[in-house]
Order: C-alpha cells, then structure tokens, then sequence
C-alpha cells in the first residue's frame, strides 16, 4: 500500500526533505524538494492562487488541486503515521492517473464507485482521486455485512473499491456483481505515464464529487449528493471562518465517510491550501506521538474525542508543554459545558463549537475566533448561508422564540437521491428543514433545543431506531421492540431497547445483544436491553420514543446488589471505577449505563491485556459490560492461556537435553 515501516506503533516516521513524494511534471527539475518556510512562503503562496484563480476551475475538486500544485507543487498536501508525507505535485500525480486507471477496469466518466476501506492516507488519497473525477459513495466500514450490503445494493453503484488484502470488500464486491477495485497507494503514487483518456470529460461544478448516507427515520438511509462546487464552498466557508493559510495543519482523527471527517476534517484544510495528517482514527495511545512528530494548529472531532483527548491530561502538558493549538474545532453534537472549560484549560487554545448537518455540506453556525464572543450553550451564528427560526406555518419568529430551524445557502443540497414518496418534505419556500428545534437570540446566535425528529445521536453518529428495531424482530422470539435514546454522561445519548418476548422464548438481554453482532454495527447495538411485557404506548396506540426512557425506567426492577468477592472481579472493578471516575462496588454494574464509551472500553481491554498478559479484543468490555459477565470472559482467557503455557512445558519435558540446544540455536 505503499507505506514505510512504522517507527513505533502510531508514531509518524520523521522523514528527511529528499523523502517527500513530489510528482516530476508538477516538481522542480533537478534536486530534491527543499524544505518550505510556513509562515512566509504559505502566505504568499493563498496569495498567488487567489490572484490567479480561473472561477470555472475553481468550482471543481479536480481544478482547485491540480491549481494548488501547479503554484506550490512541493508545499505538503497530506501526512499520516508511518508514511511518507505527498506534496501536492505528488497528489495532482495521482489525479492525472486516475482516469486512465478506471478506463482500464471498464468504467466510464460519471462512474459511481463505492468506497469501503478503514481510516487512514490510502482512504484519503482514493476519496480526493475519486471524488475528483467521479461520484465517490462513501461507506461506514462499521456497519454489519447484511446492513451494508443493503444500502449499496441501491446505490446505483458501477464499482467497490478497497484494498488489495480486504477478501470481505471483494467477497461483497461480487456478491453484489460489481468489478472490484483494490487501491494500492504505492502504485497510485507512482508517476502516471499519460493523463486521462480522450473520451474521458472532466467533472463539472453541478456534478456529485460525493454521495454519503444519513440515518433517517424510516430504517432506510438516504442517500445525500455533494455537488463538486457546494463541497468546495462549503471547505472555503470554514477556512474563512477560521482563518486557515497555508501555515496551518490539520489533524483528521474523525471518519471520512462522516460529513464532518470528509468535508471539516480533510477538504478544508486541502481547499485552502495548507496540510492535513491522516490518522487511523483517534488512539489515545498515539495521540501525543501524532502530535509530537507532525505538530498540529488545529483539529476538529465530536465531543466524544474531545472527552477522551481530556483523559490524557497532564500527559500532554508534560510531553509537549511548547506545544500549542492555534484552534480547536468541535461538531456534530452538542459540545458540554465541561469539556470546553477543561479542554481550554489543558490545551491553552480556544474550543470552537459548530453546528452542521450533511444536507448542508457540513457547516452551518459557528462561534467566532477570538476576541469575539463566544455564548455558553450557543452553537454560533450563522457561518456562510442564512437562518431562520419559524413556527409550523414556515412564518419567521422573532428573537428568542423557540421554532423550527430552516437554512438556505449555497451548500444546501438540492434534494436526496430517490426520495421515498413517504420522506417528509425536505424543502419549504425554498428553505430546508433541518428537523431541529432552536431560537435565535438578538445578536444571532443560535440556540438548539432538541431534534423534531427521533434519531438518537451516540457521540456524533446518528441512529434511526426503525433500523435497530427491525435487527430485533428478526431474532427469534423477539415479538415487539421499540429502541430509544437514554441519555450518556459522555457520549450524549446511548441506544436502549424494550423488547416482549414470546412465551417459549429463553432468551435473554446479554443474549440478544450478542445476536445482533455483524447485523448492525456495532456502535448500534443498544447498550441495554430491557425484557418487559408490554411496551407503553400513548393516548393513539403509539410508542412514544421520548418518553420511553422514563418509562421503561419505571418498570424495570433494577438488578439485586451482587457483591464482590472474587479477586478477579475486584481487580476490574478497581479498572473500572479508574476509567470512569466513580466508584464500582457490585458485580451487576453496568460499564456503559455507568458513563463507559468505546473509547474507555479500549482502555479498560488495553489494562487487561497488559496485567494478565491476554490478547483479548478491544470490543471485549462492550460485547459483555456488566462487571460480573466481563470477568467471566478475562477468567476463560486466563484458563486457556494457562492451559497452553501447560501444553507448551509439557512437550518442553518431554524434549531430550540435545534437542533442546539444538531448538534454542535456532531460535
């Protein structure tokens, strides 16, 4: 794929100036790259590109790159862990031999072709190669086999792209009778021999560079264009927003079949002409190593990271105390009032929050830079397209009146793909309907309080639970099931679950969770499954989802205190209560109800593995997170880890003198 072997694990290679990738029609004749003065050079560089800018180019991903490496083809474009960095000559390379590479696989221009490959630079390269000369599909490597190869099966697809060694992208690949694509970084890098075919027609500015999914609220996810020019205003109105020059770098720690990873995290730093470090996603191991070996001035990420870049506290502080963010970026949920405060604190840089949504290409609101004010609890003001607050007849309302929120703007989209003739209307007089619920205060600022509709949002990923019910009443004995959102000291609401099972159904909670493994993804599986005989319903017969929570709460017994004994379980409850801040005294806690995410989870695993010398999976703790059921797991493994060292020294005893010499020099 065409990587340099990792230094350490998470570690960026530091790589001399002769190491980075510059493609020869776009580099200097003659010697290796020089190494480029950011504060100077990257000013002047925005300059030139402003003054020079042909408009129809610039409407176009294929045109503002190609554009960017002609005026600065050895400033660098992307970076990433334990690869050699691409300057934007190198990746202009890559888009010149793309066209040409697709034609050889029999595709034509306009082809749409399904990205499915997990974070990280072979990613970012093949969504900007593909989004600039065709509609890239991006999809969320966590879903399940039979939930994803649902949603592709209806996209219109004319390709699945992946990587060379992923034998599950290329099984689905022909299940779902389309030609398969591996993506190999390392010949993709390599100089292209011609540029595209005479047949092949560059995109234009109304052409999809991008289709990604939303949640919905039918089950069904719909499918949502990124039109070339709206996802290139839509990084321009952040770079304007935030002042981003080519002095400035990036971190991408979010997904990049995510809005906010692909067009917050990657585009924008792209399209206004600075650098971006491609992560395999947040790792709280390598975090300082990243931002040691690259040095970041900004990141954007969901609350949820934010919460986990606190855990590091001092640590950063002590291992990087020169280091400093110019800016901190925070979307796709609402940002706690804790987390700002402790996180300005620890970081010494102002955390920004934002307010977007995917139809809108990303951003909609944002709170200002400082020196101007930011508001506790506001998502900002209007950043780049118009807000408005109405009440149910679409009439506009005046300041600090709660209503529904609308937005025109340029980077709205035109409509979803395939609209269902169920879909509620996604446009009213020309302005969209976000399905949110907020009000304006005198000088702007936008105030959320709530969602219209009945998506649960776990950390940032939205969840319709149509979709998690339906994955319930396949299960056998599974008879009703109503999925709702229970709130999450961290993650901001979590998935819960009320099912009725039928009479002769022995199942339990613990056990219908494991059976929805590879049928949902993982992060949509409730945390809680509540076993009860009738679901409550309203006045209409209906189930009502915001007021289940409560509701169901007030049925379930709560589970009897079991009491720790064992010295295992009180090792890992001393684990647990580390990892979450409060203290863990009985056997039926729960690690997700008392505050745990999939971050902390890993940490909990890590600290397993390392004190047992296990190799337990990282979604061991949230495959099974009450206490009790978790130390039966690391029990087993201790037993058959135990029972292989036993194994081992019996055939060692049953070895002569002689042939264990012999063994042990060739060790």
């Amino acid at each position: 794929m065409g990587a340099t072997t990792r230094r350490r694990r998470g570690g960026g290679k530091r790589l001399a100036p002769e190491s980075v990738l510059i493609a020869p029609s776009f580099g200097r004749a003659g010697g290796p790259a020089r190494s480029i003065d950011w504060g100077s050079t990257g000013q002047r560089a925005r300059a030139i590109m402003e003054h020079h800018a042909d408009p129809a180019q610039e409407q176009t991903l294929l045109g503002r790159l190609t554009r960017q490496a002609r005026v600065s083809p050895e400033t660098l474009a992307l970076l990433a862990p334990g690869h050699a960095p691409i300057s934007y000559a190198a990746l202009a390379g890559v888009l010149r031999g793309l066209p040409a590479w697709l034609a050889s696989k029999g595709l034509k221009p306009g082809a749409r072709v399904a990205v499915q490959m997990p974070n990280g630079l072979p990613l970012a390269v093949a969504t900007l190669a593909l989004g600039a000369w065709a509609t890239a599909v991006l999809v969320n490597p966590a879903l399940g086999d039979v939930e994803r190869l649902a949603m592709l099966r209806d996209a219109r697809l004319d390709a699945l792209l992946g990587l060379p060694d992923d034998a599950a992208a290329a099984a689905q690949a022909e299940m779902l009778g389309l030609p398969y694509l591996p993506f190999d970084l390392r010949r993709a890098l390599a100089p292209a021999p011609a540029g595209p075919p005479d047949n092949w027609r560059e995109p234009g500015p109304q052409d999809a560079a991008f289709v990604l999914f939303s949640s919905g609220t039918t089950g069904k996810p719909k499918r949502i264009p990124l039109e070339q020019a709206k996802a290139l205003h839509a990084a321009r109105n952040i770079g304007r927003h935030f002042r981003i020059s080519p002095a400035d770098r990036g971190l991408l720690v979010m997904p990049t079949h995510h809005i906010h990873g692909l067009v917050g995290g990657l585009l924008t730093p792209l399209v206004n002409g600075s650098s971006v470090v491609c992560t395999p996603g947040f790792d709280p191991q390598a975090w300082l190593l990243w931002i040691q070996d690259f040095n970041p001035s900004w990141y954007t990420a969901s609350p949820t990271l934010h919460r986990a870049f606190l855990q590091l506290g001092e640590r950063y502080r002590e291992a990087l105390p020169e280091h400093r963010f110019r800016f901190i970026r925070s979307s796709s949920s609402a940002l706690p009032a804790d987390v700002q405060t402790q996180l300005e604190t620890m970081t010494r840089a102002p955390l920004i929050e934002t307010y977007g949504m995917t139809e809108a290409a990303h951003q909609l609101t944002a709170n200002p830079l400082p020196p101007e004010p930011r508001k506790p609890g506001s998502a900002g003001r209007a950043a780049g397209v118009e807000l408005r607050i109405v009440d149910d007849a679409g009439r506009e309302l005046p300041p600090d009146r709660l209503g529904a929120v609308v937005a025109r703007g340029p980077t709205l989209f035109s409509g979803y793909e395939e609209p269902s003739r169920d879909d509620v209307p996604a446009f009213q007089d020309g302005w969209f309907l976000t399905g949110d619920l907020g009000r304006l205060d005198p000088d702007g600022y936008l105030y959320l309080a709530g969602r219209t509709k009945e998506i649960i949002n776990r950390g940032g990923e939205k969840i319709a639970p149509v979709e998690v019910e339906q994955a319930l009443l396949q299960l056998p004995g599974v008879q009703q099931a109503a999925v709702y959102a229970a709130p999450h000291p961290s993650l901001g609401e979590d998935v819960h679950a009320a099912v009725v099972l039928g009479a002769d159904c022995p199942a339990d909670a613990q056990a219908l969770r494991a059976a929805l493994a590879g049928r949902i993804g993982q992060f949509k599986i409730p945390a809680q499954i509540h076993i009860v005989a009738q679901i409550p319903t309203g006045p209409g017969g209906k189930v009502q989802r915001l007021k289940l929570h409560a509701q169901i709460a007030a049925l379930v017994k709560p589970p009897e205190h079991a009491a720790l004994t064992d010295p295992l379980q009180l090792r890992l409850a001393a684990l647990f209560a580390a990892a979450l801040g409060c203290a863990v005294t009985d056997g039926n806690a729960h690690f997700i109800a008392l505050g745990g995410d999939s971050l902390l989870a890993v940490g909990v695993v890590q600290a397993v593995n390392r004190e047992w010398g296990l190799d337990l999976a990282a979604t061991a703790l949230l495959a099974k997170p009450r206490l009790a059921d978790f130390a039966a797991v690391v029990q087993a493994a201790i037993e058959e880890a135990d029972a292989a060292c036993r194994a081992l020294q019996a055939d060692l005893d049953a070895l002569g003198t002689d042939e264990i010499a012999r063994l042990l020099a060739q060790a």
